[in-house]
């Protein structure tokens, strides 16, 4: 037997967590036309050397991007595509290809698939969904502070009652370390970056197992969680406290413009991508324990394509898992809509004229397609969350009425036909 469970780490949708998606995917949509965000779409595949790019080790590659063998007779010399693993590398290669036709400032939104090929975890997909909005052609840091009141407009929709945003910077942290003479930047800020889920104490016992000075990272580890001691290194390193300056204007920008989320700066946030060049930030629900949205400026990523730094900011909403995390109770059935009960196989003439009036009046309809029992029928209405049963046999059409079951209320009321629509309430 042939298993039928999904491929691991990717998942089906069952229609009421799909419908309460697509319902909040379109808000979404919505809400980032208000910031004139304009929509693109790109190739689910690319050029393995576009995903490759300069961002990250080719054994990072490997396990990050599903690969496509060459086809045909070329099939033994390994891939030539694979799938975006986000959908922000596919933008730099749409924004170089199509600059001369972008304006100046290309402000965009994209609300698709992207896949990983790295191990799930809890609330993370090989297969998930992004909603991204990116800002081209600027370096003020309005683009920034736009792009968390966007995120966090959209965020709003799923009702989180303890939404932060951690807000940070890959200069701070490089110049930081290397104040330090730390040589191995990318381990540490790699490990420094599982803070928040094993503590300093599990941080620090990591670097000294990748090999780092105990002493000297235990003082850096000392100086991040000491406020006041931060502040007095950093006031005597001009260039680190000019980077912190820059990051708290733009959290002094945003914050009286996102109501109750918390906004900081986190001294050890770093993110993943390697192609993040300075600021990077997190939402983070406290609700869900995760963090739900994400993303940074990025000056460099069209580099690869013509050797131009065009500078670069923005985020992306992990809806894939937002849903992945939400307890299967809270996800409602909001679809609202009419059963016609089929009486007796001679009424389905009857039946399908009922439905016709229904979908031309833009209602949500089906026929009962077999004529069973009236329990079992209204069991079907309501497993599929109908508000209305219709019952039209030969009795009704000879009075020229409808009976009509309000499965809410359990009312019944008899009807004149030509009066059915005015009586449907949603």
């Amino acid at each position: 037997m042939i298993n039928s469970q999904p491929p691991s780490g990717m998942r089906d949708a069952l229609p009421n967590e799909l419908r309460q998606k697509q319902r909040i995917i379109n808000q979404i949509k919505q809400i980032f036309e208000k910031f004139n965000y304009d929509p693109i779409d790109t190739p689910a595949l690319e050029r393995i050397e576009v995903l490759n790019g300069k961002f990250s080790s080719q054994e990072e590659n490997e396990k990050l991007i599903f690969q496509i063998q060459k086809r045909g007779d070329k099939s033994d010399e390994g891939s030539d595509l694979g799938l975006r693993y986000d959908l922000t590398v596919p933008l730099a290669r749409f924004y170089v290809e199509y600059q001369a036709k972008l304006p100046k400032i290309f402000k965009r939104y994209c609300i698709d698939k992207a896949w990983r090929a790295e191990r799930p975890g809890k609330g993370r997909y090989k297969e998930f969904y992004q909603c991204d909005i990116d800002t081209i052609g600027s370096s003020s840091n309005l683009v920034e502070v736009e792009t968390f009141i966007a995120l966090n407009e959209a965020l709003k929709l799923f009702n989180f009652k303890n939404l932060s945003l951690k807000v940070s910077s890959r200069d701070f942290l490089l110049k930081f370390l290397e104040s330090f003479q730390i040589q191995d930047l990318k381990s540490f800020m790699t490990i420094l970056d599982k803070q928040d889920k094993i503590g300093f104490d599990g941080v620090l016992q990591e670097l000294i197992v990748k090999g780092f000075d105990e002493n000297i990272s235990k003082t850096i580890l000392d100086l991040l969680q000491n406020e006041k001691e931060f502040e007095n290194y950093c006031k005597d390193n001009t260039t680190i406290q000019n980077i912190i300056n820059q990051i708290q204007e733009i959290i002094d920008l945003a914050k009286p413009f996102l109501g109750d989320t918390k906004i900081y700066f986190c001294k050890t946030l770093v993110r993943g991508f390697d192609y993040y060049t300075s600021i990077v930030f997190e939402f983070y629900s406290d609700d869900l324990k995760s963090t739900v949205a994400g993303g940074g400026r990025y000056d460099t990523l069209t580099s690869i394509f013509n050797d131009q730094k065009i500078p670069a900011c923005g985020g992306s909403i992990g809806i894939e898992r937002i849903f992945g995390l939400i307890d299967e109770k809270d996800i409602k059935n909001e679809k609202q809509s009419v059963l016609i009960a089929l009486f007796d196989e001679s009424m389905k003439k009857d039946c399908l004229d009922i439905l016709n009036l229904l979908i031309q009046n833009n209602i949500n309809a089906e026929i009962y397609l077999s004529a069973d029992k009236l329990g079992d029928q209204i069991k079907y209405a309501l497993s599929k969350n109908c508000k209305y049963l219709i019952i039209y046999g030969p009795d009704e059409k000879a009075k020229g009425t409808i009976t009509l079951k309000n499965l809410e209320t359990k009312d019944q009321t008899e009807i004149k036909r030509e009066e059915l629509i005015k009586n449907l309430k949603f």
